[in-house]
């Protein structure tokens, strides 16, 4: 791993742990329909502002595969956002989460499967550590409301889409059009900012929030935008079996200590236990 590549990382954990908190801070407060869809649309939108600013800043010209790419991307980012919300309604909290995570195993599979990557012994350890590390943390003793087996296909799909952000990130990445990544994320941050902006007016009712008091999701959106950026990035210059555990990994492992630093939450031997387990994951992966 070079320089660049370690500084586009750093910055992509930083941005996605950025995201992961203000996410959550929004979630636990959309009572209604009306304030999903007004958060989602905040957050796209200024995914799509921040995109614009740079594919403006560097105007250059844009092949149709790009735009074909982009669109596939924006469903994709539909999907996954959606169906999580959905599944997360009737569904076990933690089961959810941990189902979704999962979705890092298609792209870091799919390097060796079509790009003919390597994909070593290490690489094998560290992935099933990964995914040892995510279901033992979303394991819980609280109790929940009972799982129901409608939020199944959902949260499958989330996960399917999810992986597939990766997946296509990696083709962009490695493609002939591979120097136009601001616009292919510009593409499909706008049409899921569109799709978003329809759902919302077709609520038939107000949300709570208003775009002066939407800090939370603006600043998820700007997050968002440039860890996609740099995921896309790296997606198409790092071995597939590298990049997508290890970014998954750090970015749990920051949003863990930043939860145990900023919000004074406990550690428990757990806690210990997982944050131990990333740390070594980590420099697993970065031999």
């Amino acid at each position: 791993m070079n320089k660049e590549d370690l500084l586009f990382l750093v910055l992509s954990v930083v941005l996605s742990t950025g995201r992961n908190i203000t996410s959550k801070k929004t979630a636990k407060t959309n009572d209604k329909k009306a304030d999903f869809f007004f958060c989602q649309t905040a957050l796209f939108g200024t995914g799509t502002l921040i995109l614009l600013l740079y594919v403006l800043s560097a105007p250059t010209k844009i092949s149709t595969i790009t735009y074909i790419y982009g669109i596939i991307y924006g469903i994709l980012l539909i999907l996954s956002q959606w169906m999580f919300t959905i599944a997360l309604k009737t569904g076990n909290t933690s089961v959810c989460s941990v189902v979704y995570s999962l979705g890092f195993i298609l792209p870091t599979l799919s390097g060796s499967l079509f790009w003919n990557e390597s994909f070593t012994l290490l690489n094998g350890v560290g992935v099933a550590l990964a995914i040892f590390i995510i279901v033992f943390s979303a394991q819980t003793k609280s109790k929940e409301k009972e799982m129901k087996k409608s939020f199944i296909p959902f949260i499958i799909m989330a996960m399917l889409s999810s992986g597939g952000l990766g997946i296509m990130q990696k083709v962009q990445g490695t493609s002939s059009a591979h120097n136009e990544k601001s616009a292919f994320l510009l593409t499909g941050f706008a049409l899921a900012f569109v799709v978003s902006s329809v759902a919302y007016l077709r609520c038939g009712e107000k949300s709570k929030y208003a775009l002066k008091t939407a800090t939370a999701p603006i600043f998820a959106g700007f997050c968002f935008g440039g860890a996609n950026l740099f995921n896309t990035i790296l997606a198409g210059e790092m071995n597939s079996a590298v990049f997508f555990p290890l970014q998954n990994i750090s970015t749990n492992l920051l949003t863990t200590l930043f939860g145990l630093i900023v919000f004074k939450e406990k550690l428990s031997p757990k806690t210990i236990t997982v944050l131990f387990l990333s740390i070594f994951v980590i420099l697993l992966f970065s031999i």
